[in-house]
């Protein structure tokens, strides 16, 4: 039950949007993103503490079930990483498609520019 919560919970914090009507924005979506990654990367940083914790007072089942958590924890940062990276790259195509309508030419690459 308390999972579903959860994933009830994180649901919907991924569709959460908020709407600025005075300022005439969207407040949400790519923010939302950065914020829920934050956290889950914060999460994982507490995860590791208390198995280290349950290691050295040897708590084995604890830290067992600690690590079981951080497995998932990673898959779920993977999987919004990946939602970051598609958000940037859609937002980089669309700046290059406002580009060429504008008749400045752009091109969106798909290489890492790193200067190594």
């Amino acid at each position: 039950m308390l999972g579903q919560l959860q994933n009830a919970y994180r649901q919907a914090l991924r569709n959460l949007v908020f709407v600025d009507f005075v300022n005439k924005k969207v407040i949400g979506g790519f923010d939302v993103l950065e914020l829920e990654l934050a956290k889950e990367n914060a999460c994982c940083k507490d995860l590791i503490t208390a198995i280290n914790h349950h290691f050295r007072r040897g708590d084995f089942d604890l830290a067992k079930e600690r690590i079981d958590a951080l497995r998932k924890r990673a898959d779920y940062i993977n999987r919004l990483e990946n939602q970051v990276k598609a958000y940037r790259r859609n937002k980089l195509f669309e700046i290059a498609s406002q580009l060429e309508k504008r008749g400045k030419e752009s091109k969106v690459v798909k290489y890492d520019a790193s200067p190594s």
